[in-house]
């Protein structure tokens, strides 16, 4: 990773900018950039929670596959949330995409993992000495791994590959990696002839915790700001779902997303789906008297992205706590 790339992205986000207009004065449109993942967005499209909260409203649905297009979207103004990894709403933050962090979608665990393959003979994270490890930069995966290889000292010994999820199951099969970092559904075709060394869930309990989170444009958070608390409470609503009838949450998201139940199942499983009280706790995104522990990670995550050259310069506590929207806390919640 070279200081290149990143001034290749910001000139992209630039010419982004300048190539599309923004349709922030249409009050009728919502524009939703997302993740084909079973999460809490697909729970509620498929149940018609969106249409239920924003009667006449049209609602775009905008598939990115990767955060740095999401980014692209939230700074021309092509969507007005979009759904990510944390770790390229650090980017956002410092590349100065005016958006807020909103919501976390959902914690990492089992659904991300440092996978290998069987006939390597690798049996710990040392024997990863001298090997292929593929993983999609500026991803949460990517991060893990880096933490990994750190807190190993292998940062050096190893060879990291940036291949997008498609490509890692190529490379898989080709023999052209021993091991990858990477998520669901990409894990599947994996493991019949892979075994896992860790996964995310053990980056978590290390004080390094991912997750996909929502970000929102700030000038439809200005000028919508109703808008804004409707769509919150939509996904709200789909993790109350979860936890009061999982089973119809998994079938809706399966339905959403195009994978079986079983498929559904198993990558739900592997992550956490906090509740509108836990967002807006000390341990989550806190609130207006306490910045959260999760909005703190991001912060470690923004240091160490930094000392990678992935991002400009490492934020501090001021501009996370800025950055983070949180409606007052639970006082907001009450009215």
């Amino acid at each position: 990773m070279k200081k290149s790339k990143l001034t290749l992205l910001i000139l992209s986000l630039f010419l982004f900018l300048t190539a599309c207009t923004s349709t922030d004065n249409n009050s009728d449109q919502i524009k939703i950039g997302i993740l084909n993942t079973p999460n809490d967005v697909a729970v509620a499209r498929n149940l018609n929670y969106f249409e239920k909260e924003f009667p006449g409203k049209q609602l775009k649905f905008i598939t990115f596959d990767s955060g740095v297009d999401a980014n692209k979207a939230l700074m021309s103004g092509g969507v007005d949330f979009a759904t990510m990894g944390d770790t390229n709403g650090v980017v956002a933050l410092t590349a100065d995409i005016p958006v807020k962090l909103l919501w976390i979608n959902e914690i990492c665990g089992n659904n991300e993992q440092l996978i290998v393959k069987k006939s390597s003979n690798i049996k710990n994270i040392q024997d990863l000495k001298g090997k292929k490890i593929a993983t999609p930069f500026a991803s949460t995966s990517h991060y893990s791994l880096m933490i990994v290889l750190k807190k190993y000292h292998l940062e050096d010994k190893v060879t990291v590959l940036d291949m997008d999820t498609q490509n890692i199951v190529a490379a898989w099969k080709r023999g052209n990696i021993d091991a990858a970092y990477t998520w669901q559904p990409t894990l599947t075709q994996l493991q019949s002839d892979g075994k896992t060394l860790l996964d995310s869930s053990t980056l978590g309990n290390w004080g390094y915790s991912t997750g996909n989170v929502t970000l929102v444009r700030d000038q439809f958070l200005k000028d919508r700001p109703k808008d804004v608390e409707k769509f919150v409470k939509v996904l709200s609503k789909a993790h109350k779902l979860r936890k009061s009838n999982y089973h119809l949450a998994v079938k809706a998201a399966a339905k959403q997303t195009g994978i079986s139940v079983s498929d559904a199942d198993k990558q739900m499983k592997g992550t956490d789906w906090i509740s509108i009280d836990q967002e807006y706790s000390t341990n989550y995104l806190g609130n207006k008297r306490n910045i959260g522990q999760f909005v703190k990670e991001m912060q470690v995550a923004g240091k160490f992205m930094y000392g990678q050259q992935t991002i400009s310069y490492a934020p501090g506590f001021d501009e996370f706590n800025n950055f983070t929207y949180r409606f007052g806390g639970d006082q907001f919640w009450k009215h």
